[in-house]
C-alpha cells in the first residue's frame, strides 16, 4: 500500500515536471501544464495512478499550503483602504451570480441543494491562480492587482463561512448549532489575532537568525491551524488560510512566504495534477445546454459584473477590464465545494464531473486571458469612448484622478520621465529635483500617493497604457529613465518612445546580461547593471590596494559610507525587530 502510494506520487511529480519543462520551452503557463499532466496520467489518458483516494489527501494539503501562502501575502491593512469596493463588490457579485445560476438550475428542475452548490461553485474566483500569475508578472502591488486579490480574498472569506453551513443546512438554523458555528469561526480568528499580536513577533524575532527553526515555526503555524480546523469540523483549507493571515502583518511575512515556497510548490503541483486527473467525460443525463450556460457564467457574467462594479467605483475602463478578465475562472474553493457536495450526497456524479470540467478549463485559460487583457482593451477602448461623453468618462475615472499630479502642458517640453519609483528609482528622485521638470510614472498606487503628498509630479500607470504617455507628453520629453524589472515592458516602452520621439535619450536598468543586450538592441542609450558596476568597483579597489599597498587609495569615502550604513541598519533593525 505504502509502496503503491510512493509510486503514484512519483508518477504525479514526474508527469508535472516533464509537462512543466515542456510548457516552459514552449513559453506556456506552468499551471496549464500541470492540469494537462493530470489529464495524461488520469482516466482519460494512460491511467497510471492506482489509488486516487490517498492522492486526494496530498491534494488537500496542496490547497491548504496554497491558501496558507495566500494568507501570508494578504495585506489586510492595505485591503481595508479599499474596503468599500472590495467587500461590497465581492459580496454583490457572489450573491448575484449564485442567485442567477440557482434560478437557471431550478428552471431545469435540478435538485435544490445541487442548484445551490452549482451557483456558488460558479460564483467564486481563484485567489491562488491570480496571485500566482500576478506575482510572476510583478503586478501584485498595482491598483488592479490589489483590487483583484481583494475581491478574491473576500470571496475566500465567504467560502470559509459557507462551507460548514452547506454541510449542515438542515441544522444550522438551530440556535445551538449556529452558536457553535460562529463561536468556532471566532475562535480561529481570535487565535490568529493573539498569535499575531503577542506570540509570533517575539518567537520569530528570537529565532529569525536560525533558518531551520524559523522554517519549522512557520510550518508549525500552518499545521496548528489545520488541526484546529479539523477539530472544529471545517475544511483544512479554511484553517490554513486563517493561519497565513496570522503571519501577514508581521515584518517577517516576506521571509516566511519565501521559506515555504518549496513546500507550497511541491504540494500545489500534486493538487493541480490531481485536479487534471479528475476530468472526465461521463456527464450522464446532465443537460449540455447547462454546461454551456455554466461556461458563459464564468467567462462572461462574472467578468461583466466585476467590470461594471470597478467601472462605477471610479477606477476607469482599463483597470475595470483587467479586473474582469483576471477573475474569469472558478476557484480552488469551487473544487472544495464540489468535493464536499459529492461526499455528502448533495450533488450527483454527473453534476460533479461537469463542475470539475468548468473549474479546470477556466483555470487553464486564465493565464492567457490575463496576458492578453491589455492588448484586448487597447482595441476596445475607442468603443467605450464613443459610448460615453467626456463628463461621464471623467466621472468613471474619479479614483484615478487622485493618483495624478502633472505639470502644466507648457512646462512639459524637454522634461524627464522616470518610470518606476522602487528602491532604485526612488534614489534618483532627489537628484532629478535639481534638473527642472520631471514626472514619475509608477504602477504602485501607494508610491504615487506618497509622491503627490510630497508635491512631486507623479501619475499612476503601466508601460502598456497609451493614455499615460499622452498625459506625460512623452513625445516632447528630453530624457526617459526606466528602472522597472519587467524587461518585456521596458523594451516595448523604449520602442514606443523612440518612435514618438527619435531624439529622446533613454537610460535603463537591467539585471541580466541578456536583458541589457535586449535594451541596447531596442535603442536604449545607456543601460546600467548595478551589481556589475558594484562588482567592478570592488575589483578595482582590490587592484588599487594590491598595486599601491596603501589604504588611502580605497578609504576616501569610508566615513560617509559607514554613516550611511548606520542609518540604514537602524531602519532595518526597526523594520525587522532584530
Amino acid at each position: 500500500m505504502e509502496i503503491t502510494l510512493l509510486v503514484d506520487l512519483a508518477v504525479i511529480i514526474l508527469a508535472g515536471t516533464v509537462m512543466g519543462c515542456l510548457a516552459k520551452t514552449l513559453k506556456q503557463p506552468v499551471i496549464v501544464s500541470y492540469l494537462l499532466a493530470g489529464l495524461v496520467i488520469g482516466p482519460l489518458g494512460f491511467r497510471l495512478i492506482a489509488n486516487t483516494a490517498d492522492i486526494m489527501l496530498f491534494s488537500e494539503l496542496g490547497v491548504a499550503f496554497l491558501l496558507f501562502a495566500v494568507g501570508i501575502e494578504t495585506d489586510i491593512a492595505k485591503m481595508v483602504r479599499l474596503k468599500g469596493t472590495i467587500i461590497g463588490g465581492a459580496m454583490l457579485q457572489v450573491f448575484l451570480t449564485a442567485g442567477i445560476v440557482f434560478g437557471i438550475m431550478q428552471a431545469f428542475a435540478m435538485p435544490f441543494m445541487e442548484s445551490v452548490y452549482l451557483g456558488l461553485i460558479l460564483a467564486f474566483s481563484s485567489t491562488v491562480i491570480v496571485v500566482k500569475i500576478l506575482t510572476s508578472r510583478n503586478e501584485v502591488s498595482t491598483l488592479h492587482g490589489r483590487l483583484i486579490i481583494g475581491f478574491a480574498v473576500v470571496q475566500d472569506a465567504l467560502a470559509v463561512l459557507l462551507l460548514p453551513v452547506l454541510a449542515r443546512p438542515e441544522t444550522i438554523m438551530q440556535l445551538n448549532v449556529a452558536a457553535t458555528f460562529f463561536l468556532s469561526i471566532f475562535s480561529l480568528f481570535a487565535m490568529a489575532y493573539l498569535l499575531n499580536r503577542h506570540v509570533l513577533p517575539k518567537v520569530l524575532r528570537y529565532f529569525a537568525n536560525t533558518a531551520e527553526l524559523f522554517y519549522l515555526i512557520i510550518v508549525s503555524v500552518c499545521f496548528l491551524f489545520i488541526s484546529l480546523s479539523v477539530f472544529f469540523d471545517f475544511s483544512i483549507a479554511v484553517g490554513a488560510f486563517i493561519g497565513g493571515i496570522s503571519l501577514s502583518s508581521l515584518p517577517y511575512n516576506v521571509e516566511a512566504s519565501s521559506k515555504i515556497r518549496g513546500l507550497r510548490d511541491f504540494f500545489s503541483t500534486i493538487f493541480f495534477v490531481s485536479l487534471g486527473m479528475q476530468i472526465g467525460l461521463g456527464f450522464g443525463n446532465f443537460p449540455v445546454v447547462l454546461l454551456l450556460i455554466m461556461l458563459a457564467v464564468v467567462y462572461i457574467l462574472n467578468p461583466l459584473i466585476y467590470f461594471l462594479i470597478s467601472l462605477f467605483a471610479g477606477y476607469g475602463g482599463r483597470i475595470a477590464f483587467l479586473i474582469g478578465m483576471a477573475l474569469g475562472q472558478a476557484s480552488e474553493f469551487s473544487f472544495i465545494l464540489a468535493s464536499q457536495a459529492l461526499a455528502l450526497g448533495q450533488m450527483s456524479q454527473s453534476a460533479y464531473s461537469v463542475a470539475l470540467l468548468v473549474i479546470t478549463v477556466s483555470m487553464m485559460t486564465t493565464p492567457y486571458l490575463i496576458e492578453n487583457s491589455n492588448l484586448v482593451y487597447n482595441r476596445l477602448e475607442h468603443v467605450l469612448d464613443n459610448i460615453l461623453s467626456p463628463a461621464k468618462r471623467a466621472y468613471l475615472r474619479q479614483r484615478l484622478r487622485k493618483l495624478e499630479k502633472l505639470p502644466q502642458k507648457k512646462d512639459m517640453k524637454g522634461h524627464v520621465v522616470l518610470v518606476g519609483a522602487g528602491v532604485f528609482g526612488s534614489g534618483l528622485i532627489s537628484l532629478l529635483k535639481s534638473y527642472g521638470t520631471f514626472i514619475v510614472v509608477d504602477h504602485n498606487p501607494h508610491v504615487v500617493t506618497d509622491l503627490i503628498e510630497k508635491k512631486q509630479h507623479a501619475i499612476y500607470g503601466s508601460p502598456d497604457n497609451d493614455e499615460v504617455w499622452e498625459k506625460v507628453s512623452l513625445e516632447k520629453a528630453g530624457l526617459l529613465i526606466i528602472t522597472i524589472p519587467n524587461i518585456k515592458e521596458a523594451v516595448g516602452l523604449i520602442r514606443r518612445a523612440k518612435k514618438l520621439n527619435p531624439k529622446i535619450v533613454v537610460f535603463a536598468r537591467a539585471h541580466y546580461y541578456g536583458d541589457a543586450l535586449k535594451l541596447y538592441e531596442s535603442n536604449a542609450d545607456f543601460v546600467c547593471m548595478p551589481h556589475v558596476i558594484g562588482s567592478n568597483v570592488f575589483l578595482r579597489k582590490i587592484a588599487d590596494f594590491m598595486e599601491t599597498g596603501k589604504l588611502s587609495a580605497i578609504v576616501n569615502l569610508e566615513e560617509e559610507y559607514v554613516q550611511f550604513l548606520r542609518e540604514k541598519a537602524k531602519e532595518e533593525k526597526k523594520r525587522l525587530g532584530f
